[in-house]
């Protein structure tokens, strides 16, 4: 059995002539706003419009200030997407970002940062060292050449 929001004829009438709202059709048919509006899209009554604005990043309305916890890793993860370490979308971890800051220069490919606590969501700089892999583990604290900045090797 065919619907009044079905018939092309009786969704013109409602939407043209007597100029109600998608919602108000909606109301008095008893179904939701989408179905009135796919209807009147497929009848070429009212057009669909497309989202044209960027809705990335901050222009979206979801938007919570560009961190998220990722839940397999464990790790913060920070929306810079102009960084070179960032992922494809842009992210990249938040006590990676914190070190260099620390040390005023990029972390180089064998560099890495351990939490010293364990607990990958605690990004204080005291709960953070850096460790350069592929060089002898003595444990000993070393300078950075770049920067004079004593950390361990391991």
């Amino acid at each position: 059995m065919e619907k009044n929001y079905q018939n092309k004829n009786w969704l013109c009438k409602k939407y043209l002539t007597e100029e109600l709202t998608i919602s108000e059709i909606a109301l008095n048919c008893g179904v939701n706003i989408t179905t009135i509006s796919r209807w009147a899209a497929r009848f070429e009554i009212r057009k669909v419009r497309p989202y044209e604005a960027d809705r990335s990043g901050p222009n979206n309305p979801y938007w919570k200030g560009g961190k998220y916890k990722d839940s397999q890793s464990g790790y913060i993860m920070v929306f810079l997407p102009e960084h070179p370490t960032a992922n494809k979308k842009g992210y990249l971890p938040e006590h990676r970002l914190i070190m260099e800051q620390f040390l005023g220069r990029e972390l180089k490919p064998n560099e890495t940062v351990r939490h010293k606590n364990k607990l990958k969501d605690d990004n204080s700089i005291k709960n953070l060292e850096l460790v350069v892999l592929g060089e002898p583990n003595d444990c000993s604290a070393i300078k950075c050449p770049f920067c004079e900045k004593k950390f361990k090797i391991g």
